[in-house]
């Protein structure tokens, strides 16, 4: 009975590994299934059909030999009834009836004697028959001439009708497969009710009297008699029916608080001892939990020990009711690290169990802890990760007797314990408490004897523990890689590269052949990479993503009451103003028609004086196909100045005014054709159906939106260049995205200016607000509603978080200012942290670079250290990096007058500076030279910084010296080019104080080295009509920037803000000879 058994228990895993093969085959392959042979398809089926089969008749016979069989039928026979719809479904596809290939097929029975008309087949001897004849026949049997004849046989029928298949029999077999898959609900032939769109939008208790009313399966959605064949389970509760018909209360999101935490807890920890496969010896860390009734094993010890768990899926219900599915366990022995003990502990294998612990490091000078002790973990102290939870049923079995515990009371709290000359402790019941001498409750740590060694746990005062969390905000901070990189782009030399790419000249083409202009408002299409009647099938279904999102966002806007009612406002905001309209989602044509859904979200700016709440959606999102419809749009080329111009520009005039879009985007209307596109799901209450809204305007989030909205304003002003000429100006260069700065000498000017900015942008639908000026006349004719009623002017348009040091405009004072920033929290001092607030520094013209300059080289030594995101810094940077919050804190705003006044009789100079240090940084500086009646005034426009890059040996000074030049080419240029709109310059000098790379520049390139002469070559290009003279280091304020400033020091530091003295000299000759 055993070999009969064993035999049994070898077939029936033979024929298990034979459907997993299959499985696998088939799931890799699904979308290439109709690539294949439809005989392929079928010889396939009819293997599976057969070995599952086989798999059946062997289980029930192993069952009848051994009741205790544990194995597990339900999941092999879920992959059968998967493999075989798949199958079916792409045989059916290829013009068959979807029924075992082994019944029938879609042509009439054939008898095996009937004589085959003659019909071209391909030849026998061809690799895909000699595949499927060894797939078909049996393994365990030498192959007869019989069997072959058989599949010969069978093998000209699947040819005959195949070729049959796609004739008479097509429109029959199609019949057939339209008419067994209607939906119940919306009575379409096109699609079942699992896949009914319109469904779907039912609220739950909708979708669940639907169900009962016309007694459908609650897990599969549709009719059958007896038990369903499928196995679902709720993706919400994990109850057994499906999703759609789940009415359990969904679990609320946190609901974040805000307060002050001053306690901190330890938890027990202890070492133990793990052996591998190959019986080497590993050393974790083992949480001894109490309140678990299960132990959790990481996967990634799993993996590193070389076990093989064994499938187990369990439900583990957490906190709140949270529930986590576990599919595997694992029974592990654990060792203890002091003495021999060792226990077989079964663990649920997880992938993490919690944060390190503890969550930071805790001083244990000020903790006395008795001698005599074996500690479980002499690293209790220090953040490390959990390798295993150890439950309650082992935690009390490793327990020692014991009725009372070591209370060890901190050195600097008043206790007997603390006072003990002979370093004794003092001991007390478990349940008692220390107090301190105000009368507030104190802290305890206890220890505790186990098999393991003493365990340490318990309350921890403020001054021994850092709180992990000291205040936990609503709204989160942006991605600190995008923070970090949005800091660099300002540092760069702003680049405009008007290279022609074959993408943007198309995006320009259908731009120029589709605009229009009527009725005041433009409308254009979509540029898309393909045409609309083909983006269909590349696009993919979008809905069921969308809808998921959706249900996500609910959950969270009615777990915050303010935030539901200011997203709301804005959904209707965007209706009344017919910017969007409701559309019924079954009026769509799924088959011809493009159809997309944008999910959405909420971005809040906290610091913004109109719209603190903007509604955003994700054209990014990837549909089933894994393509989003940003990736199947067209990258429009940039056709704005960039802000570095605007404010460059924005220096030069005695009068000024500043004003905005209003809606900018949003004012411009989407081809119809196009709107299919741009649909959004919405309700106002969860218990209301699920509403369809179709966007009619160009939309924020797409990836074509900025260029649209962009180049209708460039088309505006190309338009009515003639008629309105200082308004067209304004719009080609003074705007920065839906941003107006503008500036002049004249009043008169400025006066006409306005006015015919305002006519031309009614022309095309765009409306002004928040208008300001530093001369109240300028707004004498502009409502009340549509003036700007606060001085300041925020520069910084893609950052919502407020700004540690920022560059802002004082419209009324007229002058820009840098700001004191933010206070730093010194209890938080991490890398993450750090570079967050460097990541929101914002200075776009360099004004405050010798004090960023600093933060940067903080940057890079913080870097070196190569820590966690989270992981606090080695003691010199920490006190480095306090000392410069401490002096940015104390620093008061700096304010540089706005305008340079070049209004009559002068003459302009550029002058440039560049330096550089062995130790920190290299940089550069420009500053323009006036010449009015004989007195000269300098005034800094720009600068930029860099810090030393790192290297082994080191760069050279002078190879620094150079960068700094090449750096000064580049800055010098764009300033240049920016600056020739509105001042005539006459000349340009360009200093150094490093006369080797002022050789370097007049020599021949041909006898430099590489590194050196291919920047000479640049420096060379950028500057060859211009001087480069020397100028003495004392002299040179790019020093400044090389070597850094103090944040206190820079307001009156005449050497940055004016350059050096020989600058304002009344001689000429005196600046040539410096």
């Amino acid at each position: 009975m055993e070999d009969e058994l064993s035999r049994k228990n070898v077939a029936r895993g033979y024929a298990k590994r034979t459907i997993t093969r299959l499985y696998q085959y088939l799931e890799a392959e699904e979308a290439n299934l109709l690539k294949n042979h439809v005989e392929e398809l079928m010889v396939r089926r009819d293997r599976l059909e057969k070995t599952f089969n086989e798999y059946e008749d062997l289980c029930k016979d192993i069952l009848h030999l051994n009741p205790k069989d544990e194995e597990c039928v339900d999941v092999v026979e879920e992959k059968f009834y998967k493999m075989v719809t798949m199958l079916n479904k792409a045989i059916a596809q290829r013009g068959f009836a979807p029924a075992s290939s082994t019944n029938s097929v879609a042509q009439p029975s054939v008898a095996a004697k009937t004589h085959l008309p003659p019909v071209d087949i391909q030849q026998f001897n061809d690799s895909f028959t000699t595949r499927a004849y060894q797939m078909d026949r049996s393994s365990d049997n030498k192959p007869s001439l019989e069997e072959f004849l058989q599949y010969l046989e069978k093998r000209a029928l699947a040819l005959e009708n195949a070729e049959q298949g796609h004739t008479a029999g097509n429109s029959r077999v199609a019949a057939l497969a339209t008419q067994g898959s209607s939906c119940s609900y919306c009575k379409s032939k096109e699609h079942k009710l699992f896949k009914c769109k319109k469904f779907y939008l039912l609220t739950a208790q909708e979708r669940i009297l639907f169900i009962e009313k016309n007694k459908l399966c609650i897990t599969c959605l549709g009719t059958h008699k007896g038990k369903c064949r499928f196995h679902f389970r709720c993706s919400d509760c994990k109850g057994c029916h499906n999703s759609l018909v789940c009415n359990s209360p969904a679990l609320a999101p946190p609901v974040t608080m805000t307060g002050n935490i001053d306690n901190n807890v330890l938890l027990p920890t202890a070492r133990v001892k793990v052996f591998s496969k190959n019986g080497r010896e590993y050393r974790i860390k083992a949480l001894l939990d109490s309140g678990s009734q299960v132990s959790l094993v990481t996967s990634k010890v799993i993996k590193i020990l070389g076990l093989t768990p064994t499938p187990n899926n369990t439900n583990i219900i957490g906190i709140s009711n949270t529930k986590n599915n576990t599919k595997y366990c694992i029974p592990l022995e654990v060792h203890s690290m002091h003495i021999p003990f060792k226990k077989i502990i079964n663990c649920h294998v997880v992938e993490n169990i919690t944060c390190k612990l503890p969550q930071s490091n805790i001083d244990i000078s000020k903790i006395h802890i008795p001698n005599n002790i074996t500690l479980a973990d002499e690293q209790f102290n220090v953040p490390s990760e959990i390798h295993i939870l150890i439950g309650a049923d082992v935690f009390f079995q490793t327990l020692l007797p014991s009725n009372q515990s070591v209370v060890v009371v901190p050195m600097n709290l008043s206790s007997p314990a603390a006072s003990d000359p002979h370093g004794s402790q003092q001991v007390l019941p478990t349940a008692s408490c220390h107090t301190t001498s105000q009368g507030s409750p104190g802290f305890e740590l206890h220890i505790f004897p186990t098999l393991f060694g003493h365990i340490i746990g318990g309350g921890l005062p403020v001054d021994l523990s850092k709180p992990s969390c000291h205040k936990v905000a609503l709204k989160c901070e942006l991605d600190i890689q995008k923070t970090i990189s949005q800091f660099w782009s300002y540092e760069k030399v702003p680049e405009l590269f008007h290279e022609k790419t074959s993408e943007q000249e198309l995006c320009e083409q259908i731009f120029q052949s589709s605009v229009k202009l009527e009725n005041n408002h433009f409308q254009v299409a979509l540029p898309l990479k393909l045409p609309l009647e083909d983006i269909n099938g590349i696009l993919g279904e979008s809905f069921h993503l969308a809808l998921k999102r959706f249900l996500n966002l609910e959950k969270k806007l009615h777990s915050n009451p303010n935030l539901f009612m200011q997203y709301q406002r804005f959904i209707h905001e965007y209706l009344s103003l017919n910017h969007g309209h409701y559309m019924d989602i079954e009026l769509y044509d799924i088959n011809k028609q493009a159809t997309y859904y944008l999910p959405h979200h909420a971005v809040i700016n906290e610091n913004s004086s109109t719209t603190r709440l903007r509604c955003v959606f994700d054209a990014s999102m990837k549909t089933d196909k894994k393509v989003s419809l940003n990736s199947l749009q067209l990258n429009g080329p940039v056709v704005q100045k960039d802000l570095f111009d605007i404010l460059m520009l924005f220096r030069f005039g005695k009068y000024t005014f500043t004003t905005d879009i209003k809606h900018m985007f949003r004012n411009i209307k989407i081809d119809p054709k196009f709107t299919s596109l741009q649909n959004i799901l919405w309700r106002d209450n969860p218990s209301e159906s699920i509403k369809c809204i179709r966007l009619d305007t160009v939309t924020y989030g797409l990836k074509s939106s900025s260029y649209l909205a962009t180049r209708c304003l460039k088309e505006l002003a190309i338009r009515y260049e003639n008629l309105y000429p200082l308004a067209s100006n304004i719009i080609n260069n003074h705007t920065y995205v839906d941003d107006i700065l503008y500036t002049d000498h004249d009043f008169n000017s400025v006066i006409t200016a306005r006015n015919q900015l305002r006519e031309i942008l009614s022309l095309g639908g765009f409306h002004t607000h928040k208008w300001a000026s530093n001369n109240k006349s300028i707004l004498s004719d502009i409502p009340q509603t549509e003036q700007q009623h606060f001085c300041s002017l925020d520069l910084q348009k893609e950052n919502f978080d407020m700004k540690a040091l920022g560059l802002r405009i004082n419209v009324i004072d007229d002058n820009f200012i840098i700001s004191s920033p933010e206070p730093f929290n010194p209890k938080e001092i991490t890398k993450r942290r750090i570079l967050s607030y460097i990541g929101r520094f914002y200075d776009p013209m360099g004004f405050a670079s010798p004090i960023i300059v600093t933060a940067k080289v903080i940057m890079q030594k913080l870097w070196l250290q190569n820590i966690d995101w989270n992981s606090t810094p080695p003691l010199n940077i920490q006190e480095e990096w306090l000392q410069f919050t401490a002096d940015l804190l104390a620093m008061e705003p700096i304010k540089l007058s706005r305008n340079i006044d070049i209004s009559e009789n002068y003459t302009a100079e550029l002058v440039g500076f560049a330096d550089a240090s062995s130790s920190t940084a290299y940089g550069c500086c420009v500053y323009l030279r006036v010449n009015k009646l004989g007195n000269s005034n300098a005034y800094l426009l720009c600068s930029k910084s860099r810090i030393n890059p790192i290297q082994k040996k080191g760069m050279t000074v002078p190879r620094l010296e150079l960068n700094a030049a090449l750096l000064l080419s580049k800055l010098m240029a764009k300033t240049y080019d920016s600056l020739k709109l509105k001042v005539k310059i006459k000349d340009v000098y360009l200093f150094s104080d490093s006369k080797i790379v002022l050789a370097w520049i007049d020599t021949e390139l041909m006898q430099l080295q590489a590194y050196i002469a291919n920047r000479v070559s640049v420096i060379r290009q950028a500057t060859g009509a211009w001087s480069w003279l020397y100028v003495n280091t004392k002299e040179n304020p790019a020093d400044l920037i090389s070597r850094g400033l103090k944040p206190g020091e820079l307001n009156r530091c005449q050497l940055w803000w004016n350059g050096p003295q020989f600058l304002r000299n009344k001689i000429r000759r005196q600046l040539l000879n410096s």
